[in-house]
């Protein structure tokens, strides 16, 4: 057997030797530092992303990046860095703390890459590609035209590494536009893409500026579009005048969900109306109003006045009603006696005559009083007629008339050739409107 140097064939040398211990796969996930990753914004619908990058050092806000995106390859914009400890950066937890807090369907694309920074040679690319994309747009209107397609084209959208050539139009119905893709797809030779977006899509694609001097919502930061009720109106105490609560897009302000959640929690605050509850000084009261933002009560009080109350100072709601609301509610109200007298005859000329006597006169006056009460209070087809007591020819003249029924008088007849002539000045004490006659104009035979 042949000996090798620097190796050693005894098994007791090998074991005096120490055995190194090999690195565990733990310490190299610990030692691996995370990739970096950023935040951009791409495509013409400003779309989120979350894209990987090997580049050296910190990508500024607002920086053109190069980016690959299931569509291909387009320009996106930066917008924070995650993981890093720079000013541009955020922890991955704050990142997903946001996006679960915007929702489930919260649109945001995550296996994307950052290829480069983007050079004047790419930004002058895309330019170009975005001046020729209004020729695009004109031409396939005119072959929309031509084939007759109820649809309308908002605005093409040209990526950057000419994969693909995107169509944004609006439809009120499905419509069949195969044909009009063969003939875009011969004249540019590339992908072509149609979508259909909605109203408040398009106002995110070509709307600007809106009343309040900023630009629009749906094109500066928001990704998803929720619908907006016009409870969430009314509630806000805002106009209902369609007008100036709709946006660019015809539909309801989007700013009109920000601060619906506050408005509905300031509510819950609040009595409900038509409660009785009682303040901290002891007054109750029935709520007629109340105001959302300033957390101010209107109530009702017990003897027919109004008081403003902060919610802070009821103590107790849903309270029942106090008895004095009660009573009203039961008793029904006392009809005043004038109609009443005034039936009784002569009794103007009484009742001025016993205000002259003396006090000891006056239990008389109570007592006229009491038996005109008694007569208000029976059914008024007991009481005798008053008004026929003054002179017995009125009670003859009814007997007449109860027992000889009420008759027509009929009208003498007239000539047909007769002429019955108008007043012209209208008679007050007649209850017919004076009529004017309007005078046909004859027509002259030529």
């Amino acid at each position: 057997m042949l000996d090798i140097p620097g190796k050693s064939m005894d098994k007791s040398v090998d074991a005096e030797r120490p055995v190194l211990a090999l690195p565990s796969l733990a310490q190299d996930d610990q030692t691996e530092k995370q990739p970096k990753q950023v935040v951009a914004r791409y495509g013409r619908m400003n779309q989120l992303g979350l894209f990987r990058h090997n580049l050296d050092g910190e990508i500024k806000r607002g920086e053109k990046l190069v980016v690959r995106t299931p569509r291909g390859t387009e320009l996106a914009t930066a917008l924070i860095n995650v993981g890093g400890d720079g000013l541009w950066s955020i922890s991955p937890e704050k990142l997903e703390e946001y996006v679960n807090a915007s929702g489930p369907d919260y649109p945001i694309y995550r296996h994307g890459k950052v290829l480069r920074v983007a050079n004047a040679q790419d930004i002058n690319d895309q330019m170009h590609l975005d001046n020729s994309a209004k020729e695009k747009a004109e031409y396939c209107r005119r072959q929309v035209e031509e084939l007759g397609l109820d649809m309308k084209i908002i605005m093409v959208e040209h990526l950057l590494g000419g994969e693909r050539l995107i169509f944004y139009f609006t439809a009120q119905q499905r419509v069949d536009f195969r044909e009009l893709v063969r003939r875009l797809a011969s004249q540019y030779h590339t992908r072509i893409e149609m979508r259909q977006i909605g109203a408040r899509d398009e106002a995110r694609l070509i709307a600007d500026y809106e009343r309040c001097g900023q630009q629009c919502c749906c094109k500066e930061f928001l990704k998803l579009l929720r619908p907006v009720s016009m409870r969430m109106a009314k509630m806000q105490k805002a106009t209902l005048d369609p007008a100036k609560i709709s946006g660019q897009c015809g539909r309801l302000l989007c700013c009109l969900r920000y601060e619906d959640a506050t408005y509905r929690e300031l509510q819950e605050r609040l009595p409900k109306k038509n409660t009785w509850v009682r303040t901290a000084d002891g007054i109750i009261g029935k709520v007629v109003e109340t105001q959302i933002l300033t957390q101010l009560v209107q109530l009702s009080l017990p003897n027919q006045g109004l008081i403003v109350v902060p919610n802070e100072e009821i103590v107790e709601r849903d309270i029942p009603a106090p008895e004095v609301e009660q009573e009203i509610q039961r008793e029904p109200t006392k009809p005043t006696l004038q109609p009443i007298l005034s039936w009784y005859a002569g009794f103007a000329d009484s009742s001025s005559s016993l205000k002259d006597e003396s006090k000891d006169d006056k239990d008389k006056l109570a007592a006229m009083e009491e038996d005109t009460v008694v007569h208000q209070q029976e059914p008024l087809q007991s009481q005798p007629a008053l008004e026929e007591k003054k002179s017995p020819a009125a009670q003859r003249r009814r007997k007449d008339k109860e027992r000889k029924p009420s008759k027509k008088k009929s009208q003498p007849r007239r000539h047909p050739g007769a002429l019955t002539i108008a007043p012209r000045v209208h008679d007050p004490e007649s209850t017919r409107p004076s009529t004017k006659r309007k005078r046909k104009k004859k027509k002259r035979r030529r």
